[in-house]
């Protein structure tokens, strides 16, 4: 063989081994990524890179090895579960990513002695659209389609941050299963797939506790209660309606008075009553306070409650006096007038 030709086919040779190494590797590379990560003897928990979040009504393609007993397609039921073949009960399958159902479905497999070792790939063949709602005191509330693992912070800032009159209380309602409620988080339902779960504002806002920000989960609908309001009405300067800004505490009936941006002159302070609705019977309640006494902290500052009437009534003397003087300034500026005419 000519020496020319030789060196050519060596030359080719050697890309072809090449090719072949570097799609050997782009494949193993490939698996790495798409597959749930393997256990070890020093890490028995894998840890979970990714995957789709799963919603109640998707299709999946479940894959287990080469059994075509156990491989085919399953679509996620109304409570949220998958019923794979051959094994006796169903597996939790909405909310979780499609890498953490591969783990559990293996994990079914090995527990009920059906494969000792599976390896199963968990695919979304078609994904229903998964909407959470959230309504209340937000900025923007709505119906928001969640693509990925989605806790409550991550869904108020879809929705535009809370607003000016968001309160101290978060509620969702579970319309599928959930996970159980962590700290700062209570439930009244437990597993029931229609309970419900309240949180502290206060406590979300701070982050100091990582679990009290929950995950939502498609068909949840996110209610943030307002803050509580008061009302202070009669001689003040700027009468109306003050939402409590403080969610730590109470509003008292200086700091409502101060929003109303004080008592106007004619004000009959030690009359200002308290009007309360009772929260037993349709009969309301009437608190006397002596105002003046209270600026003067002679007597205590007592809290309002939720939709209390602080009425300051108006002085009929002072109104009286009042008038007399201006009637008083009025006509000594009209003799001012009427001698420099002269």
């Amino acid at each position: 063989m000519p020496r020319n030709s030789r060196i050519l086919m060596t030359l080719a040779a050697f890309v072809l081994a090449t090719a072949i190494s570097a799609a050997a590797q782009v494949n193993s590379q490939n698996r790495g990524t798409m597959n749930p990560p393997s256990r070890s003897p020093d890490n028995p928990t894998p840890v979970v890179y990714g995957g789709y979040q799963i919603g109640v009504g998707d299709v999946l393609d479940v894959h287990v090895n080469d059994e075509d007993d156990i491989s085919g397609r399953y679509q996620v039921d109304q409570d949220g579960n998958v019923k794979v073949s051959l094994l006796q009960k169903p597996v939790p399958a909405a909310g979780a990513t499609t890498f953490q159902l591969a783990n559990r479905l293996s994990d079914a497999l090995k527990q009920e002695k059906i494969l000792r070792d599976p390896s199963v790939s968990v695919l979304i063949l078609r994904e229903v659209t998964q909407n959470v709602s959230i309504l209340g005191a937000v900025m923007r509330p709505g119906v928001y389609p969640i693509e990925k693992p989605t806790s409550v912070m991550d869904l108020i800032s879809l929705a535009g941050g809370l607003a000016p009159n968001a309160g101290n209380s978060l509620t969702i309602s579970h319309q599928g299963p959930s996970n159980s409620p962590s700290n700062g988080a209570s439930s009244n339902g437990g597993s029931n797939p229609s309970a419900n779960t309240t949180l502290n504002v206060t406590n979300l806002l701070s982050a100091k506790d990582p679990a009290v920000n929950v995950g939502v989960h498609a068909g949840d609908v996110v209610t943030v209660g307002t803050a509580p309001v008061v009302f202070v009405v009669g001689s003040v300067t700027r009468p109306g309606a003050f939402a409590v800004q403080d969610r730590r505490s109470e509003m008292t009936v200086l700091q409502a008075v101060a929003m109303a941006e004080g008592p106007t002159p004619v004000a009959a302070l030690g009359k200002t009553i308290i009007i309360r609705q009772s929260s037993s019977s349709a009969e309301r309640q009437e608190i006397p306070i002596d105002l003046k006494k209270v600026m003067r902290g002679k007597e205590q500052d007592q809290v309002l409650e939720a939709n209390d009437i602080l009425f300051v009534p108006q002085s009929g003397l002072k109104a009286g006096a009042r008038r007399l003087g201006d009637i008083g300034a009025q006509a000594a500026s009209n003799v001012a007038g009427y001698a420099l005419i002269f």
